[in-house]
């Protein structure tokens, strides 16, 4: 009964989310990749806001079911069927008129198994397409980096010839997906070659100052976040906003207002005179990397006694679960003073300070953890770093 609910559930949405599409006719931009989707869908949110009224995917409404609420401003009212009622009411009420329909839809579309985007492209049809970059993740459901890739890049090939694709050009798969597109391609990164790119960056205690650099000009910038993850979005951003005939000028003053995302590397003042950088919400292969240089760099730039790597396993890798995180080990062994691992697959990491659960470590760590300790916090969601995150702030 329940999956019946949710099949006429999904065929509304979709049918009336394409009436709103037809009624107001709001540019999409879509937004997919294997890591840095949010924190890029909210960095060209509040670049552009300032000049379009915009509209973004709350939270992770990245699927059949959040995107169309996306498209209709609605949010789900869960398992309750009343409310579900109610929503559909309301959105045929707004779909008659609605004077603050946005002009720009910002929509973050994930790719969990194969034929996701299929479905999504049936009836959403982005004329901007940003794609973060491709790495191994879901790979239960995909099966090789390679599939990840495919699915991911139909929201490129799908544009129309008037369109325009967002790639990073430090994605060595991206930049040849760019060379194969009939539609204009924008390509943003750290390297020089890219149309857009970073330059001269200088970590900071509050974040990050460094060039952009496009068309023949540079343009300085700040951004009050951590981690290259965070350039990398508010590069993307830029990349939206000239793409859309904003000044850089403009565009650069408002990367300022991005604020991180819960759980996606935000220092806090931590128990016992710790500093945390709080990495809880996510983590695969390619994130997990950027969380330990962001680590690394910290370090270097303060006065911490230790770096303590508290890292949970990665979920959804498939065969290469083993490889990953024992790729991750080394990698962590090279900076940190103390390793504590939490999940099954994290014992590929470090078995020396091994826990089974994050509950168990809760117990744990004030324990483990001295005054002046720089900590980094970094897990899948089904690990549930969060809870120690929370014990040491």
């Amino acid at each position: 009964m329940r999956q019946i609910a949710l099949k006429i559930i999904k065929w509304k949405l979709k049918i009336i989310s394409q009436l709103f599409l037809a009624r107001y006719k709001p540019k999409i931009i879509g937004i997919t990749g294997s890591v840095g989707k949010s924190s890029t869908k909210e960095a060209i949110y509040t670049v552009l806001r300032t000049e379009f009224k915009v509209r973004r995917s709350l939270g992770s409404y990245n699927n059949e079911i959040g995107v169309p609420l996306t498209v209709m401003g609605e949010e789900s009212p869960g398992s309750n069927i009343f409310g579900w009622m109610v929503l559909f009411f309301r959105a045929l009420k707004n779909l008659i008129y609605n004077k603050d329909y946005p002009s720009i839809l910002i929509l973050e579309m994930g790719v969990d198994k194969p034929a996701d985007l299929d479905y999504l492209l049936g009836f959403i049809k982005p004329k901007i397409a940003v794609i973060t970059a491709i790495a191994p993740a879901h790979l239960e459901a995909l099966q090789s980096e390679e599939e990840i890739f495919s699915e991911k890049s139909k929201l490129a090939l799908a544009l129309p010839k008037a369109g325009a694709a967002i790639l990073n050009f430090d994605d060595e798969r991206l930049r040849r997906l760019g060379l194969s597109l009939s539609s204009r391609v924008l390509f943003y990164g750290l390297k020089s070659q890219a149309q857009l790119f970073a330059s001269e960056i200088k970590d900071e205690d509050r974040g990050a100052i460094f060039n952009l650099n496009y068309a023949g000009s540079v343009v300085p910038a700040r951004i009050n976040s951590f981690g290259r993850g965070q350039i990398y979005a508010a590069l993307a951003a830029c990349a939206a906003a000239v793409t859309l005939k904003m000044d850089l000028i403009a565009a650069s003053k408002e990367l300022l207002k991005i604020k991180p995302l819960k759980g996606r590397l935000r220092v806090f003042s931590g128990k016992k005179e710790t500093t945390l950088i709080d990495d809880s919400y996510n983590s695969n292969p390619a994130s997990a990397q950027i969380a330990l240089h962001t680590a690394k760099i910290f370090k270097e730039n303060g006065n911490y006694q230790r770096l303590v790597l508290v890292l949970g396993e990665m979920l959804e890798l498939g065969k290469i679960s083993r490889r990953a995180h024992l790729n991750l080990g080394r990698e962590a062994a090279k900076i940190a003073d103390l390793i504590i691992t939490v999940g099954r697959e994290a014992k590929n990491i470090s078995a020396k300070l091994w826990f089974r659960d994050s509950g168990a470590l809760k117990k744990k760590i004030l324990s483990l953890v001295k005054p002046g300790d720089l900590i980094l916090i970094k897990g899948s969601q089904g690990v549930r770093m969060e809870k120690v995150s929370r014990d040491l702030l």
